[in-house]
């Protein structure tokens, strides 16, 4: 496992080899719920939406975020409309 003392976040545009030590330009696996504080992620989990959050058009854009300590999720299907749903079962 490797251990980092101090991250210095995470850097986009540098390039690989002048990323400061602690830095990265990916975060794969990891996420930032609290300020602070970098955890792995919990994985997939089996979740379940509200039928009016659902749309019958193929979703093309969707992303996690945390709103009032809850799991939401909020998706964008190809008419463009936009979605906000809960999670429920995570």
């Amino acid at each position: 496992m490797i251990g980092i003392a101090k991250w210095n976040g995470l850097v986009t545009n540098a390039s690989p080899y002048s990323l400061p030590p602690g830095a990265m330009q990916r975060q794969v696996n990891l996420q930032c719920v609290s300020p602070g504080v970098l955890e792995c992620r919990p994985g997939t989990a089996v979740v379940t939406f509200a039928a009016t959050d659902i749309t019958t058009n193929p979703v093309r854009s969707a992303f996690r975020y945390q709103f009032g300590g809850k799991p939401t999720v909020v998706y964008q299907d190809s008419l463009g409309r936009i979605f906000s749903s809960d999670v429920n079962g995570a």
